[in-house]
């Protein structure tokens, strides 16, 4: 018996990850930020020199050798402390870039003790300085409500005073507000002449957004081949959503020829890496036997994975062909979960299906 399932995910990014620059990663608040730092390549002689300048007060060699003691290498030991302290003594004469930096250790704890009220107060210097990148991210410390008062309004306003200036992840977040009617009004259009700017200029999650606005008609004309095309460029970077969507348009043969193979080749890594909405299309096509041997064990388990990120279609594909397994078969699928889940750092319990079915 084969089950037909047909999962329609298509995921947006709402966060953002830097480009060109580092990126500093808040793992508990689901937020990151940019940074107004690129990679430093200096010889033993250069920083030497910046040392003897940060001595004298010099705010940029003070900043510069704050970085050097964040990110560490091979003549400084990386030590958050040290590296906030020389920031702070950066910051103390208003040098932008060092506002940033301190603002990201308060934003995220490192070398400081986090502080998001202090971690606005050093953005919206450097902002009022006319910075993009303090703008951006003071705009999105509005928007999450983090050491300010939350307020759409306020984050659409720092993120377009960004975006104005060419910043592609301001631009791409104040597309978003734009498509959501969140802080401004709802403008579709100008939504998707803000991700194209971003797109432009590379930016993976602007790229993806595209692609979901040319998918659906929102803003542009739909156009499943546009859309595949803004995927596959945001997919070569390993955004997860891209490569989910990508699959997704080869599974469907949307602006496409239908092309299992390719299909798998994208969701594969995109569900291994978690996922859901990829975890779902996996499962769907272990279940049908698309591309693959017709496997419900494997199946079940990519669902099973999915609807344990609360995705309610892996939730109901999954007690669907939870009828037609064996119990032979249902325990192999649970081991599969449960192990994927010791592999993957993760601990699983049952999903919310098996819990209610095991009661049947």
């Amino acid at each position: 018996m084969r089950v037909v399932v047909s999962f329609a995910v298509l995921f947006l990014l709402f966060l953002f990850e830097a480009s060109g620059a580092f990126a500093q990663s808040a793992s508990g608040l689901g937020l990151t930020l940019e940074t107004a730092t690129t990679p430093i390549v200096l010889t033993a002689e250069q920083i030497k020199d910046i040392e003897q300048r940060a001595l004298t007060g010099e705010p940029e060699a003070q900043f510069l050798l704050g970085e050097l003691y964040h990110h560490g290498g091979p003549f400084y030991e990386k030590d958050e402390i040290d590296a906030a302290k020389w920031f702070r003594k950066a910051a103390d004469q208003n040098f932008a870039k060092a506002e940033i930096a301190l603002g990201n250790a308060y934003t995220f704890g490192v070398g400081v003790e986090q502080d998001y009220q202090e971690a606005a107060r050093w953005y919206n210097r450097a902002a009022q300085q006319g910075d993009p990148i303090g703008a951006n991210d003071l705009g999105m410390l509005y928007q999450r409500g983090l050491g300010v008062s939350p307020s759409d309004f306020r984050a659409a306003e720092w993120f377009g005073q960004a975006a104005r200036k060419g910043l592609a992840v301001a631009q791409h977040m104040l597309g978003i507000m734009y498509r959501e009617g969140h802080g401004v009004r709802r403008d579709l259009s100008q939504s998707a002449k803000l991700q194209l700017t971003a797109s432009q200029q590379g930016f993976a999650p602007a790229q993806n957004e595209m692609g979901v606005m040319y998918l659906r008609g929102e803003g542009v004309s739909r156009d499943p081949a546009q859309a595949l095309r803004w995927f596959a460029e945001a997919a070569e970077k390993d955004d997860l959503d891209a490569q989910t969507n990508l699959g997704y348009l080869y599974k469907t043969g949307q602006g496409v020829d239908k092309d299992f193979a390719q299909a798998l080749r994208w969701l594969r890594p995109a569900a291994e890496q978690g996922n859901p909405a990829a975890q779902a299309n996996l499962g769907d096509m272990y279940v049908n036997g698309q591309g693959v041997q017709l496997d419900y064990i494997e199946g079940y388990k990519w669902l099973g994975l999915a609807a344990m990120q609360n995705m309610r279609a892996a939730a109901d594909a999954q007690k669907s062909i939870r009828s037609i397994m064996t119990k032979r078969q249902l325990s192999a699928a649970k081991i599969r979960i449960a192990l994927w889940g010791l592999q993957h750092s993760k601990s699983f319990e049952s999903s919310p299906t098996d819990a209610e079915m095991d009661k049947e």
